[in-house]
């Protein structure tokens, strides 16, 4: 039997609170009745701000790009999943610009790979078959793709 340090009368050893003057005891370590409605208060907002949507204030992010959505955009086109050697590359330059596949006049020509700390870039020139050129780079993305890009 334990005794109430406020009035020293006796109470129970699993006591919480003595049962002659209502002195809780140290050692009851639950929570008290605010406390509780405090914490079932912010977990109603925390459930609220995530199922109730922001509306069309928002401002959509380009998560696939990876940047913002006002940041200028310079077009690429997808060349290959892999690297390409420069024969290759050539090749599929010229199906994709060159209509006249039997003309010998008109070709493609790209640089070696100029490395960079993210990618690679080879410069590519597509010569017309009556005369006009047309520069192109061709990027190696840091998951190895082959990126066209027109300027």
């Amino acid at each position: 039997m334990n005794s109430c340090p406020s009035c020293d009368a006796p109470a129970p050893s699993r006591a919480r609170v003595c049962p002659a003057c209502g002195y809780r005891f140290f050692e009851d370590r639950r929570p008290g009745r605010a406390l509780l409605a405090a914490a079932a208060l912010a977990a109603a907002v925390v459930a609220a701000v995530i199922a109730i949507p922001g509306g069309d204030t928002a401002r959509p992010a380009d998560v696939e790009k990876g940047r913002a959505p006002d940041s200028p955009r310079r077009p690429t086109e997808l060349l290959s999943a892999h690297p390409l050697s420069a024969r290759e590359l050539e090749r599929r330059l010229e199906e994709r610009f060159i209509s006249l596949r039997d003309d010998d006049s008109a070709a493609a020509r790209c640089s070696a790979r100029e490395p960079r700390p993210a990618h690679a870039i080879r410069h590519c020139r597509i010569r017309y078959p009556n005369g006009t050129q047309r520069q192109v780079v061709v990027l190696l993305d840091a998951r190895g793709r082959e990126l066209l890009s027109e300027f």
